[in-house]
């Protein structure tokens, strides 16, 4: 048997006895109660403790360990023993290993040295859990900071590709030309100049309609944050002017002075 032995608070003694023992929820699961009657299942015949606001009757010393657990939930910082050698000694191992004062009982030096080396697993298993939560918390807040910087980088993205885009269509065809990150989307504008020059060849404003068409479109290709590759202009030129200087041998063959 236990009996709770800490110093009653002023109008405590009273509180205690209308009271019942509250049983915690991870206990639940390991008793089943029937008023002031502990058992371990329905199957069970005996009772293995009865309880009360200021003592605990335990008829198996197997539960112990549990017992002293719900007492120390229910606010037990100290405990007197009573019963047998053996119930004594299992008595005051569960209660040293959950921190608990025991009163009337003097271990010998084995008791003692258990009562230690549980104390030392506790304090070691408590460390364990301490360094797991901190690092399942730290694996936590670094996800979350993860999540925070793509979700701000998803932000700025857009503002960014909207900035180069509006750039684009500010800056002339040369500055474009030469701007290392608008270059290769300057070379489909140059592209679409050696077209307009073949289909519009006199017709200035047709030429320049058409040529701003096609760098409106790249524009909008540039703010939907596409991949743009670069055109390969100067051949498709050098072709252009070869033909030019081809059509242009022809026609002196042609002339009758061979001009």
């Amino acid at each position: 048997m236990a009996e709770k032995t800490n110093p009653p608070e002023p109008d405590e003694e009273k509180a205690r006895k209308r009271n019942s023992v509250e049983m915690p929820k991870e206990l639940e699961a390991r008793f089943l109660r029937v008023g002031d009657k502990l058992y371990r299942s329905a199957h069970d015949k005996d009772a293995v403790a009865t309880i009360s606001p200021d003592r605990i009757k335990a008829r198996d010393a197997r539960a112990l360990p549990d017992l002293i657990r719900l007492a120390k939930a229910n606010g037990w910082t100290a405990l007197r023993i009573k019963g047998d050698t053996e119930f004594k000694r299992a008595a005051y191992l569960a209660a040293s290993a959950q921190g608990l004062t025991i009163e009337g009982y003097r271990p010998d030096a084995r008791t003692r040295a258990a009562a230690q080396r549980d104390q030392a697993q506790q304090a070691g298993s408590a460390s364990a859990r301490t360094g797991t939560r901190a690092a399942g918390e730290a694996e936590s807040q670094e996800r979350r900071s993860r999540t925070a910087r793509q979700t701000r980088d998803a932000k700025e993205k857009p503002d960014q590709q909207t900035h180069l885009a509006e750039r684009f269509r500010r800056q002339s065809h040369g500055e474009n030309a030469k701007d290392p990150q608008l270059r290769r989307a300057q070379s489909h504008v140059a592209y679409a100049m050696t077209i307009a020059a073949r289909r519009f060849p006199a017709d200035e404003g047709r030429r320049t309609g058409f040529v701003d068409q096609r760098k409106e479109e790249v524009a909008s290709r540039i703010e939907r944050g596409e991949q743009i590759a670069g055109v390969q202009v100067r051949q498709q030129r050098d072709e252009r002017v070869r033909s030019i200087q081809q059509s242009q041998i022809l026609q002196r063959q042609r002339s009758p002075h061979g001009r």
